[in-house]
């Protein structure tokens, strides 16, 4: 996302990139979750806690990502909840990332309540208190609300960090 806002200011490609950009930026950060995944599973085995996945939770997983993507890049700019065209593409940029990480990680609460995954609470909530300011900007709202969503990211990565590093000192 951020080498998205590098390119862009760097380039200033046409609106056609996107089309490129981020279905192959989407399929780069699955194959990378996915090797991520099978390293997790190998040492949930040498630990002796078996990591198990379901065809279900993968389901609901994708459902809660399209779900996200209709209402916020499909809906939310028809309703024309913002000040501009900007900031309605900010609020249902902020709305899809909240609300598909949010129903991801209810799915993993259900599927397990005990493990629920408190990391990535800060990848639903900024985003979430995010949008009632989009909504008001005149002007910049959707590289604030990538900002946004980056550090959003930025602090559930370094909560996971924390708790991995935690994790490996018990």
């Amino acid at each position: 996302m951020l080498l998205y806002y590098v390119i862009i200011g760097l380039l200033n490609p046409s609106w056609k990139f996107n089309l490129v950009y981020w279905p192959a930026g989407f399929m780069l950060a699955m194959l990378f979750t996915g090797k991520i995944w099978k390293r997790l599973k190998r040492l949930g085995r040498v630990t002796g806690r078996e990591i198990k996945s379901s065809t279900l939770g993968r389901i609901l997983i994708g459902l809660s990502w399209g779900l996200g993507f209709i209402i916020g890049w499909v809906l939310i700019p028809r309703l024309d909840p913002g000040v501009n065209l900007e900031s309605n593409l900010a609020t249902g940029f902020l709305t899809f990332i909240a609300l598909s990480v949010l129903a991801m990680w209810l799915v993993f609460a259900r599927f397990d309540p005990r493990e629920t995954e408190r990391e990535i609470i800060p990848a639903f909530l900024l985003p979430a208190i995010g949008i009632p300011c989009a909504m008001k900007m005149e002007a910049g709202a959707i590289t604030w609300a990538g900002f946004i969503v980056a550090l959003s990211f930025t602090l559930t990565i370094l909560w996971y960090l924390y708790s991995a590093f935690k994790a490996i000192e018990r």
